[in-house]
């Protein structure tokens, strides 16, 4: 009784508020921004989407717990690499992880209505893979958005996991953190496979516990002479430690 009560929730509360908050926040993204100074969009930009994210946590009545706030500043730039397990991560770490952030994502995510409008004034970066010159332009875009304090944020494994289970890192990001001389920083994510896993996208959802751990950032091997294969090697050592840790508690 108790599933089908959710799933009524679904439809008629937690769908409509969904929509309802992507079209406003995305509006006050567009018409906003624009007016302000360019010393503030930033912050401005990441606060909305701050409001955006939890605002569909909430809704969704999913718990969260924060770990290791305490290893970022909020005054240094960094590259934020995360496993990527449902659509939901997304929701999790733009609501959650407060700090001044761009994103690199899928060039179709620019064709939603509202959100990629507001995308494009937050200047987010979308990774065009269609030709060696588009790539090329996307690697350098990505580079210039990293400064005073603004973050990069990638997701690595390039597309959600299929299973559940951790997926190869591909170089980009570390690329980039290289090039610019930032540290990386790891994020575990936990639950949102189970929340809504990719073969179940836009179906109901699970009431499932949500973890984000952010683990101390990662500089480049002084000794290392390919700073970005260090870079990739170890953020997805620590993060699939994490994941092993969890699923070992998890079974006691």
């Amino acid at each position: 009784m108790i599933k089908v009560l959710f799933y009524i929730y679904q439809i008629f509360v937690l769908l409509p508020v969904v929509v309802i908050d992507t079209i406003i926040l995305g509006m006050l993204i567009m018409v906003v921004s624009p007016l302000l100074p360019s010393s503030l969009r930033d912050s401005y930009n990441s606060m909305m989407g701050r409001v955006w994210g939890k605002v569909i946590i909430w809704a969704s009545l999913l718990p969260v717990t924060i770990e290791g706030t305490e290893h970022i500043s909020a005054n240094q730039s960094y590259v934020f690499v995360a496993n990527h397990l449902s659509c939901y991560d997304i929701f999790l770490i733009i609501g959650y992880l407060d700090r001044k952030i761009k994103w690199m994502l899928k060039a179709s995510l620019m064709k939603i209505p509202f959100l990629g409008g507001a995308c494009r004034i937050s200047g987010f970066i979308p990774v065009d893979t269609s030709s060696p010159s588009k790539v090329y332009e996307t690697y350098t875009h990505a580079c210039k958005a990293i400064d005073n304090g603004v973050s990069l944020m990638v997701f690595p494994e390039g597309s959600r996991s299929h299973d559940g289970k951790l997926g190869p890192f591909r170089r980009g990001a570390f690329m980039i953190a290289s090039q610019v001389n930032v540290p990386v920083v790891p994020i575990t994510l936990i639950g949102t496979y189970d929340v809504m896993p990719r073969h179940r996208d836009f179906r109901f959802i699970c009431r499932r516990p949500l973890k984000i751990i952010i683990h101390e950032p990662i500089m480049p091997d002084d000794d290392d002479k390919d700073a970005a294969e260090f870079f990739r090697r170890k953020s997805r050592e620590v993060i699939a430690q994490q994941l092993a840790e969890e699923e070992q508690a998890g079974r006691m």
